[in-house]
């Protein structure tokens, strides 16, 4: 490609040149660019052969007093005002010489392949086209280049849905391993595996030297079912430790319907993901970093929690799990101790459980709906259908040049209303993925 460097506008009734997009020879020049060719002469040709701009001589020539277009030597000129300049005649192109024009001013190394802003503004003042503007937003958005590898400067893709409150205490549960540690405790501990139920809000916690696939199965079996009851719904991200045969056949067997949540989106288990953030600074007050025995306050920290009433419920979880107020190490003993028959405490238990229950899902869905209305705020939510062609962005270390979007993948189905089906095209190989890893394909 050789391109030459314009300084200004040439005034076409001096001149027979135009615009030039012509520069000097760039070695390494992508053979992908077009060449470009933009003097007056192939102008002029393609002019004559462009039926709307053909049109449009014809009527100038039968009202020679229109005074947005003007026509030169055969060559027809838009007239177009600017606010800082008197106006500037401007080189009416034919459709077939936008793509190259296109490719020119966006494509090419001096170009950069900047965005739409930058591209406008270098164009507005050396042609026109109809629709210039949609034209160089259509073309922009629809270069594989600038959709792999630009940044994007919005909101990611995809509206809230929050998890529905369920409608016993246990009966959803979302688990996730936190760490590992730097180095192992005391005690051999570099882990913690947690598990927080979706209503009361309540967490067990326990130090874990490994967070193998045997490890976790040991914990869901003796920590929680055994202690707990088993669970109706399991949340967990779709790690080694937690998608295994062994964490299958104990789910079948138990009845519990194990969910994983989609690859590189951890708000899916977020209650989890909260308490994670949650006990490791005061961990990180409590421990003696030269003894490294952060394992040794792990229980306290959970029982704090615990005991402690939860923003979005408005009662503790301990309160919610065994209906009734936790008596802590430093509170005074009470003076008198009442006895209630059996039959009466289920009873009441049950009639407080009940009242517990309406209030906090109450109290969860109020919580949800508000972070719902805050989060969805400008935010997009695209809808995919099979056989759509997707870009999916890339997590995790990429080399330095990498680009940020992969692709193109076909969408196969939707699985959730924020999940898609992918395939790559190349080797047909499927994964499940986030609408906000998602970008569209556009097709020039």
């Amino acid at each position: 490609m050789q391109l030459r460097p314009r300084n200004k506008i040439i005034n076409p009734k001096t001149s027979n040149s135009i615009p030039s997009t012509s520069l000097p020879p760039i070695s390494k020049v992508s053979t992908a660019t077009p060449p470009t060719d933009f003097d007056i002469t192939k102008l002029k040709m393609e002019q004559q052969q462009d039926t709307v701009i053909l049109d449009k001589i014809k009527e100038i020539k039968q009202d020679p007093t229109t005074l947005s277009y003007e026509v030169v030597d055969g060559l027809l000129y838009k007239i177009a005002p600017r606010k800082s300049a008197k106006n500037i005649k401007l080189p009416y192109l034919p459709q077939s010489m936008i793509p190259r024009v296109m490719a020119a001013y966006h494509d090419h190394p001096t170009s950069g392949h900047f965005g739409i802003r930058r591209t406008w503004h270098k164009l507005k003042d050396r042609y026109f086209w109809s629709n210039m503007m949609s034209t160089i937003e259509n073309y922009i958005k629809s270069c594989e280049k600038c959709a792999k590898f630009n940044i994007r400067r919005t909101k990611a893709p995809g509206k809230l849905h929050p998890i529905t409150p369920s409608e016993g205490i246990f009966e959803t549960i979302g688990m996730d391993f936190w760490g590992p540690t730097p180095h192992p405790s005391t005690e051999g501990n570099r882990y913690v595996l947690v598990v927080t139920d979706y209503l009361s809000k309540y967490v067990i916690a326990k130090a874990m030297p490994n967070n193998t696939a045997a490890t976790t199965a040991q914990f869901i079996v003796e920590d929680v079912i055994l202690k707990y009851g088993v669970p109706r719904k399991l949340i967990t991200d779709q790690g080694s430790h937690f998608k295994n045969e062994l964490m299958g056949s104990i789910t079948r067997l138990c009845g519990c319907k194990h969910v994983f949540a989609t690859t590189y989106h951890p708000q899916t288990n977020g209650q989890v993901e909260r308490f994670n953030a949650t006990f490791y600074p005061q961990l990180a007050e409590l421990h003696d970093e030269n003894v490294n025995d952060w394992d040794a306050y792990l229980t306290a920290c959970v029982v704090a929690y615990n005991t402690g009433v939860h923003a979005t419920t408005g009662y503790s979880p301990f309160q919610l799990m065994f209906a009734r107020q936790p008596v802590l190490p430093f509170d005074a003993p009470k003076a008198v101790i009442v006895l209630t028959k059996p039959n009466d405490y289920w009873t009441q238990i049950n009639r407080l459980m009940n009242s517990y229950k309406r209030s906090v899902k109450y109290n969860i869905n109020y919580q949800q709906q508000l972070t719902k209305r805050r989060y969805d705020k400008g935010r997009a939510n695209p809808i995919y259908h099979p056989g759509d062609l997707v870009f999916i962005k890339q997590h995790g270390k990429r080399p330095k040049f990498g680009e940020l979007y992969s692709g193109p993948y076909k969408v196969i189905q939707q699985q959730h209303p924020l999940a898609y089906l992918v395939e790559d095209e190349e080797s047909s190989i499927q994964e499940q993925v986030h609408v906000s890893r998602i970008q569209p394909v556009d097709q020039k």
